[in-house]
């Protein structure tokens, strides 16, 4: 695996900047590890699909990386269930016992969308995100990209790499590391899948 300047760092194939309309903040409620936009503001928020998921009720959930990067963009002032307002440092705790890694998974989350990404969840486990091509958002469109989650240093299982690569295959996406180092950059490298055969099985 090496960093072959072909991630989402760089990629003719990114999408361009998003046009995101400043809006003035909108209160949120943080109840668990989800914040609920009432009906009247979901579409300020998620400007088609670039945040949360709409619920059959109107109401706007959005996941914490994405709240995370709200408060610190000004859109969104957040409160808890007693109503007292929160910092982001509090959304961090609170996040924490539920997601040690929420704060590597929100450095990631900001730098994809800083590089002008439409970026939604992943599939779960250390698949941390999806990515989308250019110009293309989450309701229209799927994404090509799955982004895994890594620590710089960290080791990853021969086992788990064949699963997380299979996984992008049969999907038909595009595999992609996110390393973050101890500064809390983010290095991106390009995966593929190679299939192994031995020369027997080959003859």
């Amino acid at each position: 695996m090496s960093d072959d300047g072909d991630g989402p760092s760089n990629r003719a194939d990114s999408i361009s900047e998003t046009d995101e309309v400043t809006v003035a903040p909108v209160d949120v409620r943080l109840i668990g590890n989800k914040a609920y936009a009432e009906r009247e503001n979901a579409e300020k928020i998620s400007q088609g699909g670039l945040y949360g998921t709409l619920l059959e009720d109107g109401r706007l959930e959005i996941d914490l990386v994405e709240l995370l990067l709200l408060m610190e963009r000004g859109r969104v002032h957040v409160y808890d269930e007693r109503g007292s307002q929160l910092e982001t440092r509090d959304i961090v705790q609170r996040g924490y016992s539920n997601n040690p890694s929420l704060w590597i998974h929100y450095l990631v989350y900001r730098d994809l969308r800083s590089r002008g990404y439409a970026v939604r969840q992943g599939l779960g486990g250390r698949i941390g995100f999806r990515v989308y091509a250019r110009g293309e958002r989450p309701r229209t469109a799927s994404a090509n990209q799955l982004v895994y989650v890594l620590r710089d240093g960290e080791p990853i299982s021969l086992q788990d790499l064949d699963s997380v690569t299979r996984i992008a295959s049969e999907s038909r996406k595009k595999l992609v590391f996110a390393l973050i180092d101890q500064n809390g950059e983010v290095n991106y490298y390009r995966v593929a899948q190679i299939e192994l055969m031995n020369k027997e099985s080959a003859s």
